[in-house]
């Protein structure tokens, strides 16, 4: 089922993501054989690929984001502020306001 949905996207990681992603309202980061190819600026072989490729699961990028640091955090905290939502600290007033509407 999974591999079928894959199949329709032909192969373009980047379409089938972002439109995950905007199902499910997510943000979502990737590493794919392309994007490791630009980073060391030469094709991969297929046993280098393979052997990286093993080492990817499902969370590393983002296990390794929040290993890095604040990078994580940061980011959330700058999405939160351009949506006028307070971040941490907020003492749970009401916000005045909302950027999105409300009912």
């Amino acid at each position: 089922m999974l591999q079928d949905l894959v199949d329709c996207y032909g192969g373009d990681t980047h379409r089938l993501l972002t439109d995950l992603a905007d199902v499910i309202g997510a943000s979502i980061a990737y590493v794919d054989r392309p994007t490791v190819e630009a980073h060391l600026e030469r094709p991969l072989s297929d046993r280098e690929w393979a052997a990286t490729a093993q080492q990817f699961t499902a969370m590393a990028f983002d296990d390794h984001v929040g290993d890095a640091g604040s990078l994580r955090t940061d980011w959330i905290q700058d999405v939160l502020a351009r949506a006028g939502v307070p971040g941490r600290g907020h003492t749970g007033q009401p916000v005045a306001g909302s950027a999105l509407g409300g009912a």
